[in-house]
């Protein structure tokens, strides 16, 4: 898919104002690049991802994947992966999820303060994963206490 093609569709699934942005890298005449939309709640998707057969298998999806989570994390409340290569991604690199965990904590949080009701049900899981860990740790919280 081109440029246009990606921006043209990604414009149809959006329900909120969002704005479209893109990530590149050039090498020579081919471009790879990764479009994702940031929503007038601040959270980012991350739609769709093109490496054209030229830049395949240089780990140039991979840096522009890496480049999206680290944007989200910083300037995000939330992120969404529609782009399966993406997902992919992020899968085979397990270290990369604590800096996704940052702005899906974040967006988590942002959904909880809107959702009260939620709250109740977010207070079981939290005490349930107080009572593994300390399981775990032999009496200790994860902070240490």
């Amino acid at each position: 898919m081109t440029i246009d093609e990606v921006e043209a569709l990604i414009k149809t699934k959006t329900r909120n104002k969002a704005r479209i942005h893109r990530l590149e890298e050039r090498v020579g005449d081919s471009v790879a690049f990764l479009s994702y939309s940031i929503d007038d709640k601040k959270q980012m998707t991350i739609w769709h991802t093109v490496v054209p057969p030229s830049l395949q298998h240089m780990g140039i999806g991979g840096e522009l994947v890496e480049e999206a989570v680290q944007l989200a994390s910083r300037d995000s409340s939330g992120l969404r992966i529609v782009c399966p290569f993406a997902k992919e991604h992020l899968a085979r690199h397990p270290e990369l999820k604590e800096r996704y965990a940052v702005a899906d904590q974040a967006f988590a949080k942002e959904h909880l303060a809107r959702h009260p009701e939620l709250k109740e049900r977010y207070a079981v899981a939290d005490q349930a994963l107080i009572a593994d860990n300390e399981s775990l740790s032999g009496g200790q919280t994860m902070a240490g206490t």
